[in-house]
């Protein structure tokens, strides 16, 4: 690979605007599909690409779910996807895609329907079996907001889209190391990836940032069975959460603490801390609790456990795993809090992704350790 990241960069740029007048490949029904599968994520990126096999990286159904809102993927006879389609139905919004298998390039383009615009545009180069280098613009928004149906308004605001770039070095068949280019709101970021085999398998990925930060990006599959690495991690993430709450100084009690997660994104959570002096309006407290006040777990302290589990859950038959490897974790946290640090009466720590959870809170907390007299109280004071 002779490109530098900003020649991928700029070459990337060309590619996403010509994709422009690519839309009707996404309105065409492919047809080399040979069968229809379904998923409740994200599913089929190009990280999971192969010469060899396509892993989808979730769950994948025969069947759609009952309520519909699933992602559509037609597979051609090598159970490659060819054709994608997902919408939002609150928004009324949706997207159709394609992916396009060359000798030397995989393409997988996603648009917005209702605008036009390649949300999506992720592209491998391939040298046989090696990927020498990956290339992926996305909107912000999904492609939706219609002031961007303009390229050219869109690139004017560094807030619309992300960039990601890696460019691989490859020895002897095998990927040694990585450069990677991040541009997120303006923002740039050249993080590089070592890694890491045995016996030629590889073991472990790992994240290197200019500022010295370390994050194990991927970890072999280990032996030991996912309930049994989803009970270790739990018991881990609780001990470290209550050590962090014991090293914070807080000026009142603990009313309760959010390990807040997002489903598919960070499995580590994020500790929201409310105390006595708070006024709040609810428990959803990412929206209540400064920013400044929430507490940070290192993930790397759960590594290589962490990017384990993340692959395996990713594929779980289970679309419930991580949040109940997080509850768990809460539990403990609930039951431990009060011989390390002051908390209120029933005091609660509730694991919780609002994006899909937010009309479940009295269940949670009650799978968290709430008492069932704590969450009519709360109810009462209208915080559920």
């Amino acid at each position: 690979m002779n490109l530098t990241l900003e020649e991928l960069r700029s070459d990337l740029i060309l590619r996403w605007k010509a994709a422009f007048d690519r839309i009707a490949e996404a309105k065409a029904e492919p047809r080399d599909a040979a069968e229809t599968v379904y998923t409740q994520y994200p599913a089929y990126a190009l990280s999971g690409y192969s010469t060899k096999k396509f892993k989808p990286g979730a769950r994948v159904s025969r069947s759609p779910s009952a309520d519909g809102d699933d992602y559509e993927f037609r597979l051609d006879a090598q159970g490659r996807p060819v054709h994608v389609r997902f919408s939002h139905r609150v928004n009324r919004v949706s997207w159709r895609g394609v992916y396009r298998y060359g000798e030397d390039e995989v393409e997988q383009i996603e648009f917005c329907m209702q605008t036009g615009t390649p949300s999506l545009y992720n592209r491998l180069i391939l040298s046989g079996p090696c990927v020498l280098a990956e290339q992926r613009f996305v909107c912000n928004s999904g492609g939706s907001d219609k002031r961007y149906k303009d390229p050219q308004q869109l690139l004017a605001d560094p807030h619309a889209y992300f960039i990601y770039i890696t460019r691989y070095q490859v020895e002897d068949g095998l990927t040694k190391s990585a450069q990677e280019y991040q541009e997120v709101s303006g923002e740039i970021h050249r993080p590089t990836l070592e890694y890491a085999y045995a016996a030629g398998k590889l073991e472990r990925i790992t994240q290197h940032w200019p500022g010295g930060e370390t994050r194990t990006v991927f970890a072999a599959k280990s032996k030991t069975s996912l309930k049994s690495l989803s009970d270790a991690l739990s018991n881990k993430i609780a001990a470290a959460v209550l050590t962090r709450l014991r090293d914070a100084a807080f000026d009142a009690p603990l009313v309760a603490l959010e390990l807040s997660f997002r489903e598919g994104d960070s499995h580590i959570p994020m500790l929201i801390p409310l105390t006595e002096r708070d006024a709040v309006k609810s428990l959803a407290l990412p929206a209540e609790i400064p920013a400044e006040r929430w507490l940070k777990l290192d993930p790397e302290h759960f590594a290589p456990e962490i990017a384990d589990f993340d692959a395996r859950a990713a594929a779980s038959s289970s679309p419930s795993t991580v949040s109940k490897m997080l509850r768990n974790a809460a539990r403990l946290v609930t039951a431990g809090a009060p011989e390390s640090v002051p908390v209120a009466e029933g005091f609660v720590a509730y694991a919780i992704d609002w994006e899909l959870e937010a009309d479940e809170v009295p269940k949670i907390l009650k799978q968290c350790g709430a008492t069932p007299a704590l969450i009519r109280k709360w109810k009462k004071r209208g915080w559920l």
